[in-house]
């Protein structure tokens, strides 16, 4: 345990200090202030303002989340892509192993201090977001938003974590720092663009739908009125005709892309970026065209007919996509837990 810690304290203190974290760190600063001046208009032109839509709340297509769905993964891989590879090149690796301690100690204490930089970037992003905003809005979160705020962090502090230990495994199971940085970005590259086309084109493909073009003509009694319970107002058609989509093509097309939709998601679900985003939706809320947030559909209200679930409710909803992120992380830290033990080091690399 002591040699565990000491290797931990030693890996973080070089990645805080590294001129790579400290790149990455002014690179979250600027995108975190961008995204809270860019998430405050998006509050303030809104007909029913929340604090937690800074999170979510785009301007050109791009919000907070978004930015950490695309960009996240890089800041993961460039921790860990030559954490291993890069000291067995230059010798540092045998005269480490040379020393009492135990070689898995080595391993945990990379992954551990690597975690605990991304912990501190992540909430260090989240605040200078939360802290840029409130003066701009105004208001600040309210207690509710405080802790989808904080699982949020969580999430992002695991989603992060998944590519270091995915970057790890490349750094333990190939020898060059050139190519384990190209697989990683390969696989970058893969989870978050590659799987949402192939899925989108496989759905389209085996799902093919077709629109409505028939019309068919009702006539609307003369007694039937379109006017608000109780109130004075509305419409009198008195035997109006209109013309409508036939109702079994309209059903037909509404089952269609439903499947197509629930294909296109399962298809999807293979990529932690994709489960990423979902679940920081479900979490924050609406705003991020989720599906989730249909989840707290309200009938009847008057001004707001869509309302968020609340807090407990999102992040219950949620722990599929956090269960299948965190078992990746695991399964990638194992990976390269094994390959790591069973290595051969020798001197010199």
């Amino acid at each position: 345990m002591a040699n565990f810690m000491t290797v931990c304290r030693k890996e973080l203190g070089d990645q805080l200090g590294s001129k790579r974290y400290i790149l990455l760190f002014l690179l979250i600063v600027a995108l975190s202030t961008l995204s809270a001046y860019q998430g405050a208009a998006v509050v303030r032109d809104s007909f029913n303002p929340t604090f937690m839509s800074v999170f979510t709340g785009s301007l050109g297509g791009f919000s907070f989340v978004t930015l950490m769905v695309y960009f996240g993964p890089i800041i993961g891989l460039a921790l860990g892509f030559d954490a291993i590879n890069k000291e067995r090149s230059t010798g540092s690796l045998s005269v480490l192993l040379s020393q009492p301690i135990f070689r898995d100690s080595i391993l945990n204490g990379k992954f551990l201090a690597g975690v605990g930089a991304l912990a501190l970037l992540a909430g260090s992003t989240v605040g200078i977001l939360v802290g840029v905003s409130i003066p701009l809005l105004g208001f600040g979160p309210e207690l509710a938003d405080v802790s989808r705020i904080v699982f949020f962090t969580l999430l992002l502090v695991l989603y992060l974590a998944f590519w270091l230990a995915l970057s790890l495994l490349f750094s333990t199971a190939i020898k060059k720092t050139t190519s384990s940085i190209l697989a990683a970005i390969s696989t970058w590259l893969f989870f978050v663009f590659i799987v949402a086309i192939s899925a989108s084109l496989i759905a389209n493909a085996a799902v093919p739908v077709s629109s409505p073009t028939g019309f068919q003509s009702i006539t609307i009694p003369s007694n039937q009125s379109f006017r608000q319970p109780g109130g004075e107002g509305g419409f009198d058609f008195g035997n109006a005709t209109v013309n409508i989509f036939r109702q079994n093509e309209t059903s037909t097309y509404i089952t269609q892309m439903q499947t197509r939709t629930s294909l296109e998601s399962a298809i999807q679900s293979i990529s932690p970026s994709y489960l990423f985003s979902q679940a920081a939706s479900t979490i924050l809320g609406g705003g991020s065209g989720s599906s989730s947030i249909s989840v707290g559909f309200v009938s009847g209200t008057s001004g707001t007919p869509f309302r968020d679930p609340e807090a407990s409710q999102s992040i219950s909803s949620c722990w599929p996509q956090v269960t299948a992120i965190a078992v990746a992380t695991i399964a990638c830290f194992v990976a390269a837990y094994m390959l790591f033990l069973r290595r051969e080091i020798r001197a010199g690399g």
